[in-house]
Protein backbone atom coordinates (compact mmCIF):
# COMPACT_ATOMS: atom_id res chain seq x y z
CA UNK A 1 0.00 0.00 0.00
CA UNK A 2 1.29 3.49 -0.85
CA UNK A 3 0.91 6.80 0.93
CA UNK A 4 2.60 10.09 1.70
CA UNK A 5 5.04 10.15 4.59
CA UNK A 6 6.86 13.18 6.00
CA UNK A 7 10.62 12.74 5.99
CA UNK A 8 12.93 15.63 6.86
CA UNK A 9 9.90 17.93 6.72
CA UNK A 10 9.19 16.85 3.13
CA UNK A 11 6.42 14.59 1.81
CA UNK A 12 7.54 11.47 -0.03
CA UNK A 13 5.65 8.44 -1.38
CA UNK A 14 6.16 5.16 0.43
CA UNK A 15 4.89 1.97 -1.23
CA UNK A 16 5.29 -0.57 1.56
CA UNK A 17 2.87 0.79 4.16
CA UNK A 18 0.93 -1.68 6.29
CA UNK A 19 -2.80 -1.94 5.80
CA UNK A 20 -4.66 -0.03 8.55
CA UNK A 21 -6.25 -1.96 11.39
CA UNK A 22 -10.01 -1.53 11.69
CA UNK A 23 -11.17 -0.64 15.18
CA UNK A 24 -14.57 -0.78 16.84
CA UNK A 25 -16.99 1.61 15.15
CA UNK A 26 -14.73 2.01 12.13
CA UNK A 27 -14.78 0.86 8.52
CA UNK A 28 -11.91 0.43 6.11
CA UNK A 29 -12.21 2.76 3.12
CA UNK A 30 -10.39 2.51 -0.18
CA UNK A 31 -9.52 6.13 -0.85
CA UNK A 32 -10.37 7.27 -4.37
CA UNK A 33 -9.78 11.01 -3.96
CA UNK A 34 -8.37 13.29 -1.28
CA UNK A 35 -7.29 16.92 -1.12
CA UNK A 36 -4.41 19.25 -0.30
CA UNK A 37 -4.96 21.69 2.56
CA UNK A 38 -2.75 24.18 4.37
CA UNK A 39 -2.86 22.10 7.53
CA UNK A 40 -1.42 19.15 5.59
CA UNK A 41 1.69 21.16 4.80
CA UNK A 42 1.85 22.33 8.41
CA UNK A 43 1.61 18.74 9.65
CA UNK A 44 4.40 17.73 7.26
CA UNK A 45 6.63 20.50 8.61
CA UNK A 46 6.07 19.35 12.18
CA UNK A 47 4.02 22.31 13.38
CA UNK A 48 1.62 20.07 15.28
CA UNK A 49 4.02 17.33 16.42
CA UNK A 50 3.45 18.15 20.09
CA UNK A 51 -0.33 18.03 19.68
CA UNK A 52 -0.08 14.68 17.87
CA UNK A 53 2.10 13.34 20.66
CA UNK A 54 -0.36 14.50 23.31
CA UNK A 55 -3.18 12.86 21.30
CA UNK A 56 -1.10 9.65 21.14
CA UNK A 57 -1.25 9.70 17.36
CA UNK A 58 1.45 7.31 16.16
CA UNK A 59 0.12 6.77 12.65
CA UNK A 60 2.68 6.75 9.84
CA UNK A 61 0.64 8.96 7.50
CA UNK A 62 -0.03 12.35 9.08
CA UNK A 63 -1.45 14.32 6.15
CA UNK A 64 -4.80 14.31 4.37
CA UNK A 65 -8.02 15.08 6.22
CA UNK A 66 -10.89 14.93 3.71
CA UNK A 67 -11.56 12.18 1.22
CA UNK A 68 -13.97 10.09 -0.78
CA UNK A 69 -13.86 6.38 -1.52
CA UNK A 70 -15.39 2.92 -1.32
CA UNK A 71 -16.13 1.14 1.95
CA UNK A 72 -14.04 -2.06 1.98
CA UNK A 73 -15.41 -3.72 5.16
CA UNK A 74 -18.90 -3.99 6.57
CA UNK A 75 -19.67 -1.75 9.53
CA UNK A 76 -22.82 -0.91 11.49
CA UNK A 77 -24.07 2.01 9.41
CA UNK A 78 -22.13 1.40 6.18
CA UNK A 79 -21.58 -1.68 4.09
CA UNK A 80 -18.87 -2.88 1.74
CA UNK A 81 -19.18 -1.09 -1.60
CA UNK A 82 -20.84 2.07 -0.26
CA UNK A 83 -19.57 5.27 -1.85
CA UNK A 84 -18.69 7.61 1.03
CA UNK A 85 -17.01 10.91 1.77
CA UNK A 86 -15.86 12.43 5.01
CA UNK A 87 -13.41 14.24 7.22
CA UNK A 88 -11.14 12.42 9.71
CA UNK A 89 -10.23 13.66 13.16
CA UNK A 90 -7.48 16.26 12.85
CA UNK A 91 -5.35 14.92 15.70
CA UNK A 92 -6.56 11.48 16.67
CA UNK A 93 -7.20 9.70 13.37
CA UNK A 94 -5.18 8.04 10.68
CA UNK A 95 -4.95 10.38 7.68
CA UNK A 96 -6.13 10.10 4.08
CA UNK A 97 -3.04 10.54 1.89
CA UNK A 98 -2.89 6.77 1.45
CA UNK A 99 -4.72 4.07 -0.50
CA UNK A 100 -6.70 2.72 2.46
CA UNK A 101 -7.73 4.36 5.71
CA UNK A 102 -9.73 3.24 8.73
CA UNK A 103 -12.42 5.78 9.55
CA UNK A 104 -14.94 6.16 12.35
CA UNK A 105 -18.41 5.69 10.86
CA UNK A 106 -19.56 8.87 12.61
CA UNK A 107 -17.22 10.90 10.39
CA UNK A 108 -18.60 9.87 6.99
CA UNK A 109 -21.74 9.96 4.86
CA UNK A 110 -22.86 8.49 1.55
CA UNK A 111 -21.93 10.34 -1.63
CA UNK A 112 -24.87 11.73 -3.62
CA UNK A 113 -25.48 9.76 -6.80
CA UNK A 114 -24.83 12.83 -8.94
CA UNK A 115 -21.34 13.45 -7.54
CA UNK A 116 -17.98 12.04 -8.65
CA UNK A 117 -15.32 10.91 -6.18
CA UNK A 118 -13.15 13.94 -6.91
CA UNK A 119 -15.96 16.41 -6.31
CA UNK A 120 -17.09 14.52 -3.22
CA UNK A 121 -13.58 14.80 -1.75
CA UNK A 122 -13.72 18.57 -2.25
CA UNK A 123 -16.88 18.86 -0.16
CA UNK A 124 -16.62 17.76 3.50
CA UNK A 125 -14.17 20.12 5.22
CA UNK A 126 -15.26 23.34 3.55
CA UNK A 127 -18.97 22.62 3.59
CA UNK A 128 -19.05 21.29 7.16
CA UNK A 129 -16.99 24.16 8.56
CA UNK A 130 -19.20 26.68 6.75
CA UNK A 131 -22.30 24.85 7.97
CA UNK A 132 -21.21 25.15 11.60
CA UNK A 133 -20.13 28.78 11.23
CA UNK A 134 -23.32 29.98 9.57
CA UNK A 135 -25.94 27.64 11.02
CA UNK A 136 -24.75 27.13 14.59
CA UNK A 137 -22.57 30.09 15.61
CA UNK A 138 -25.02 32.67 14.25
CA UNK A 139 -28.71 32.82 13.39
CA UNK A 140 -28.95 34.16 9.86
CA UNK A 141 -32.19 35.64 8.54
CA UNK A 142 -33.28 37.41 5.37
CA UNK A 143 -32.18 40.66 7.04
CA UNK A 144 -28.65 39.44 7.79
CA UNK A 145 -25.67 40.88 5.97
CA UNK A 146 -22.60 38.65 5.73
CA UNK A 147 -19.09 39.53 4.54
CA UNK A 148 -16.89 36.58 3.55
CA UNK A 149 -13.15 37.22 3.34
CA UNK A 150 -11.24 34.68 1.25
CA UNK A 151 -14.42 33.75 -0.56
CA UNK A 152 -12.96 31.86 -3.52
CA UNK A 153 -11.08 29.19 -1.55
CA UNK A 154 -12.05 25.70 -0.49
CA UNK A 155 -14.24 26.98 2.36
CA UNK A 156 -15.49 30.22 0.86
CA UNK A 157 -17.23 28.63 -2.11
CA UNK A 158 -19.47 26.75 0.34
CA UNK A 159 -19.86 29.60 2.82
CA UNK A 160 -21.39 31.77 0.09
CA UNK A 161 -23.93 29.11 -0.82
CA UNK A 162 -24.83 28.17 2.76
CA UNK A 163 -25.29 31.82 3.74
CA UNK A 164 -27.49 32.40 0.70
CA UNK A 165 -29.48 29.28 1.50
CA UNK A 166 -30.26 30.85 4.89
CA UNK A 167 -31.53 33.96 3.10
CA UNK A 168 -28.68 36.34 3.98
CA UNK A 169 -27.28 39.10 1.79
CA UNK A 170 -23.73 37.96 0.97
CA UNK A 171 -20.74 40.13 0.09
CA UNK A 172 -17.64 38.24 -1.06
CA UNK A 173 -14.13 39.69 -0.84
CA UNK A 174 -11.77 38.17 -3.40
CA UNK A 175 -9.31 38.82 -6.20
CA UNK A 176 -10.40 40.36 -9.48
CA UNK A 177 -10.31 37.06 -11.40
CA UNK A 178 -13.14 35.58 -9.33
CA UNK A 179 -15.83 38.23 -9.56
CA UNK A 180 -18.14 36.43 -12.00
CA UNK A 181 -17.39 33.02 -10.52
CA UNK A 182 -18.54 34.05 -7.05
CA UNK A 183 -21.58 35.79 -8.51
CA UNK A 184 -22.49 32.47 -10.10
CA UNK A 185 -22.40 30.84 -6.63
CA UNK A 186 -24.94 33.36 -5.36
CA UNK A 187 -22.90 36.23 -3.90
CA UNK A 188 -24.94 39.44 -4.04
CA UNK A 189 -21.88 41.68 -4.09
CA UNK A 190 -18.31 40.77 -4.97
CA UNK A 191 -15.47 43.13 -4.03
CA UNK A 192 -11.97 43.05 -5.49
CA UNK A 193 -9.71 43.49 -2.48
CA UNK A 194 -6.93 44.93 -4.64
CA UNK A 195 -9.12 47.82 -5.77
CA UNK A 196 -11.00 48.06 -2.46
CA UNK A 197 -8.83 47.01 0.51
CA UNK A 198 -10.58 45.85 3.65
CA UNK A 199 -9.73 49.00 5.60
CA UNK A 200 -11.41 51.19 2.96
CA UNK A 201 -14.80 49.46 3.05
CA UNK A 202 -17.65 51.55 4.44
CA UNK A 203 -20.57 49.09 4.74
CA UNK A 204 -21.30 47.26 7.97
CA UNK A 205 -22.27 43.62 8.41
CA UNK A 206 -23.93 41.38 10.95
CA UNK A 207 -21.32 38.69 10.34
CA UNK A 208 -17.74 38.90 9.08
CA UNK A 209 -16.38 35.44 8.28
CA UNK A 210 -12.62 35.43 7.69
CA UNK A 211 -11.57 32.35 5.74
CA UNK A 212 -8.22 33.86 4.76
CA UNK A 213 -6.84 33.23 8.27
CA UNK A 214 -5.16 36.65 8.15
CA UNK A 215 -7.43 39.16 9.90
CA UNK A 216 -7.70 40.19 13.54
CA UNK A 217 -10.72 41.64 15.30
CA UNK A 218 -9.23 45.13 15.28
CA UNK A 219 -8.95 44.97 11.47
CA UNK A 220 -12.64 44.15 10.95
CA UNK A 221 -14.21 46.00 13.88
CA UNK A 222 -15.24 48.94 11.65
CA UNK A 223 -17.18 46.51 9.44
CA UNK A 224 -19.39 45.13 12.21
CA UNK A 225 -22.76 46.47 13.30
CA UNK A 226 -23.05 47.30 17.00
CA UNK A 227 -23.81 43.68 17.93
CA UNK A 228 -22.03 42.08 14.99
CA UNK A 229 -20.09 38.83 15.01
CA UNK A 230 -16.55 38.15 13.76
CA UNK A 231 -15.78 34.50 12.92
CA UNK A 232 -12.11 33.71 12.19
CA UNK A 233 -11.35 30.34 10.63
CA UNK A 234 -8.22 29.83 12.74
CA UNK A 235 -9.26 30.46 16.36
CA UNK A 236 -5.86 29.90 17.99
CA UNK A 237 -4.74 33.34 16.80
CA UNK A 238 -7.53 35.12 18.66
CA UNK A 239 -7.26 34.25 22.35
CA UNK A 240 -7.29 37.88 23.50
CA UNK A 241 -10.32 38.63 21.36
CA UNK A 242 -12.24 35.76 22.97
CA UNK A 243 -11.36 37.13 26.42
CA UNK A 244 -12.56 40.61 25.42
CA UNK A 245 -15.96 39.24 24.42
CA UNK A 246 -17.01 39.73 28.05
CA UNK A 247 -16.59 43.49 27.72
CA UNK A 248 -18.20 44.33 24.38
CA UNK A 249 -21.37 43.76 22.35
CA UNK A 250 -19.48 42.81 19.21
CA UNK A 251 -18.31 39.22 19.59
CA UNK A 252 -15.60 36.96 18.20
CA UNK A 253 -17.00 33.43 17.82
CA UNK A 254 -14.96 30.25 18.22
CA UNK A 255 -15.02 28.14 15.05
CA UNK A 256 -13.33 24.75 15.35
CA UNK A 257 -14.53 21.75 13.37
CA UNK A 258 -11.97 19.02 13.96
CA UNK A 259 -13.75 16.00 12.47
CA UNK A 260 -16.63 14.87 10.31
CA UNK A 261 -20.22 14.61 11.49
CA UNK A 262 -22.26 11.95 9.73
CA UNK A 263 -25.65 13.61 10.21
CA UNK A 264 -24.49 17.04 9.06
CA UNK A 265 -22.55 15.60 6.13
CA UNK A 266 -25.68 13.68 5.10
CA UNK A 267 -27.65 16.94 5.19
CA UNK A 268 -25.02 18.63 3.03
CA UNK A 269 -25.06 15.67 0.65
CA UNK A 270 -28.83 16.04 0.36
CA UNK A 271 -28.45 19.72 -0.56
CA UNK A 272 -25.95 18.73 -3.25
CA UNK A 273 -28.27 16.01 -4.56
CA UNK A 274 -31.10 18.55 -4.80
CA UNK A 275 -28.92 21.06 -6.61
CA UNK A 276 -28.98 23.59 -3.76
CA UNK A 277 -25.21 23.52 -3.33
CA UNK A 278 -22.59 22.94 -6.00
CA UNK A 279 -19.10 21.63 -5.35
CA UNK A 280 -15.98 23.38 -6.56
CA UNK A 281 -12.79 21.68 -7.72
CA UNK A 282 -9.94 23.95 -8.75
CA UNK A 283 -7.74 21.23 -10.24
CA UNK A 284 -7.09 17.49 -10.13
CA UNK A 285 -3.82 15.54 -10.04
CA UNK A 286 -2.86 11.90 -9.86
CA UNK A 287 -1.56 10.91 -6.45
CA UNK A 288 1.95 10.36 -7.82
CA UNK A 289 1.97 13.97 -9.00
CA UNK A 290 1.42 15.31 -5.49
CA UNK A 291 4.26 17.82 -5.83
CA UNK A 292 2.43 19.54 -8.68
CA UNK A 293 -0.73 19.53 -6.58
CA UNK A 294 1.12 21.23 -3.73
CA UNK A 295 2.56 23.79 -6.14
CA UNK A 296 -0.92 24.57 -7.43
CA UNK A 297 -2.23 24.86 -3.89
CA UNK A 298 0.43 27.43 -3.07
CA UNK A 299 -0.49 29.59 -6.06
CA UNK A 300 -2.89 32.48 -5.73
CA UNK A 301 -6.11 32.49 -7.71
CA UNK A 302 -7.47 29.05 -6.82
CA UNK A 303 -11.20 28.35 -7.05
CA UNK A 304 -12.11 25.64 -4.59
CA UNK A 305 -10.13 22.52 -3.76
CA UNK A 306 -6.98 20.95 -5.20
CA UNK A 307 -7.74 17.22 -5.45
CA UNK A 308 -5.50 14.15 -5.55
CA UNK A 309 -6.91 11.07 -7.30
CA UNK A 310 -5.61 7.54 -6.80
CA UNK A 311 -6.66 6.48 -10.30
Amino acid sequence: MKGLVAENRQLVIKRDLNMPLVGEGEVLVQVKSTTINLIDLEFAKGKYDLFLKLARNNYTVKTGIEFSGLVATDGHAFKKGDRVFGYVNLLKSDKTHQEFVSVNEQYIAKIPANLSFSHAAALPLGALTSYVALNELVNLTSDSKVLIIGASGGLGVYAIQIAKRAGAHVTALTGENHLQFLKSLGADDVIDYHANPLESLKSTYDVVLDLSNTKLYKQVKHLLVSDGVFIPAEPNKHFLSFVMNAFRKRKTKYLYVDKGDSAKLAQIANWVAQGEIQTSVDSEFLFEDYQSAISRFLQKGRRGRVVLNFE
